[in-house]
């Protein structure tokens, strides 16, 4: 195993080394459209090498590889190497000597958690039935759900998500591991995305949300490139889960201090404006009174 990993390193090594460009990372939250980035920006063909990571924190990772060194030697055997590239890159971070591009994004936090929570999700049609097999090694369950009773899937999400993690990713990740605070200053709700600059680390971060509109004059700001388009990739839409991933969000009744946990947060609070929230808090069937609320 530690030889493998050792050998599998080195070649990390020799590709960064060997690069010309600044190493991109595309560093964010699962579920906020980080497919779509990584897509797009190997499109560009800009001479740097391109890494898509989730999280980077060692205390994470080095929890990550221990549930997955199960996988080693196996048909799984891809899903342990991804720890082995975040503890790559935070070793290559820690040496301070060269400047990375960093992009990441923001989403709607209640948005993003059913999405997260699909998105580990292995899901089967039951054969001559309506019925799905939905297992998750990642949170431990395997249970059969019609769409007529997708009631046990609904408490299983609100028993094995946690919940408050978009909530504390920018701390836990971005300030932890580059020191860079996106708090600290007014997100520019209007234009939808920020630059942040620090000595060995340029970010930039877009809302979701605006993605589409943005994302031309963000990387051009950001690269310096004219004419940037969006490749849009992993879309729920298009999955085998689709039906039940519409059901689930029809039938789901989030409680009051749910939406108070997630849009009373620092984090949407930071990232939304208030009609912003109280339009997400709509969209989720939240009670009148719990939308006016949110104005205080």
């Amino acid at each position: 195993y530690y030889l493998a990993k050792a050998r599998w390193m080195r070649r990390q090594r020799k590709a960064l080394q060997a690069s010309s460009g600044p190493p991109i990372i595309g560093y964010q939250m699962g579920k906020v459209g980080s497919s779509t980035i990584h897509a797009s920006l190997h499109a560009l063909d800009l001479g740097s090498p391109i890494y898509h990571v989730h999280f980077l924190n060692p205390q994470r990772v080095h929890k990550i590889e221990n549930q997955r060194r199960r996988y080693f030697r196996t048909e799984r055997y891809a899903y342990l190497k991804r720890p082995w590239l975040y503890e790559f890159l935070y070793e290559q971070i820690q040496k301070k000597d060269r400047q990375w591009k960093l992009i990441t994004l923001v989403r709607d936090p209640i948005a993003r958690n059913i999405s997260t929570f699909f998105e580990n999700l292995e899901v089967g049609q039951k054969a001559n039935t309506a019925a799905y097999i939905v297992r998750s090694d990642y949170y431990a369950f395997d249970i059969e759900v019609d769409l007529d009773h997708v009631e046990p899937l609904i408490e299983l999400f609100f028993d094995r998500l946690v919940q408050e993690r978009p909530l504390r990713y920018f701390d836990d990740e971005i300030r932890s591991v580059f020191g860079i605070d996106v708090f600290a200053g007014v997100f520019p709700t209007n234009k939808g995305y920020e630059l942040y600059r620090d000595d060995h680390a340029d970010l930039l971060l877009i809302r979701l949300e605006d993605l589409n509109r943005c994302a031309e004059a963000a990387f051009k700001e950001f690269f310096g490139i004219e004419g940037f388009t969006l490749i849009n990739t992993n879309v729920a839409s298009e999955k085998i889960y689709a039906p039940l991933y519409k059901e689930f969000k029809n039938r789901i009744r989030l409680p009051e201090d749910y939406f108070n946990r997630m849009y009373r947060s620092r984090y949407a609070r930071h990232f939304y404006t208030d009609e912003e929230i109280r339009g997400f808090c709509h969209k989720w069937g939240s009670p009148e009174h719990t939308v006016k609320a949110m104005k205080k």
